[in-house]
């Protein structure tokens, strides 16, 4: 059962940080258009936020179940509160983003997708250092 979550947790690793950078990418093309154009494509690319919802999922539930050993001995390892603080802190962060994606769709999209963008910077820096923290934690 290990094997498998560990599995669902890097499926769900790529997804959820795939989109990330994928929005990243999709932001520097919509940075040469015009204005309208890239409002009209960056609208039609939050269907990128699916995946990284079921992504977000699926690190969440293999994540629970591969970190029941450490709930006992937790307090003496800090840099893992810090890796779980910091995943707290990344839903926080997509939970708001799917906000502003929402109210981008129902209009006022500039200045949501704006905020879309600097939350998703954010998110995506937030998951880079989860990565690293984890790499120390568990190599």
């Amino acid at each position: 059962m290990k094997d498998l979550m560990l599995i669902l947790h890097f499926i769900g690793l790529t997804m959820g940080l795939g989109t990330g950078f994928a929005n990243a990418f999709l932001g520097k093309v919509a940075s040469k258009m015009s204005a309208a154009e890239a409002t009209k494509f960056r609208l039609h690319s939050l269907v990128l936020s699916k995946m990284g919802y079921i992504g977000i999922t699926l690190l969440v539930i293999s994540g629970l179940y591969m970190i029941t050993p450490y709930w006992k001995v937790l307090s003496t390892m800090p840099l893992l509160i810090v890796k779980l603080i910091l995943a707290a802190v990344l839903i926080l962060l997509i939970s708001l983003i799917g906000i502003a994606g929402k109210k981008a769709n129902n209009g006022d999209a500039e200045v949501q997708l704006k905020k879309m963008e600097t939350l998703g910077k954010l998110a995506l820096l937030t998951g880079i250092a989860i990565i690293v923290l984890a790499a120390n934690i568990f190599h």
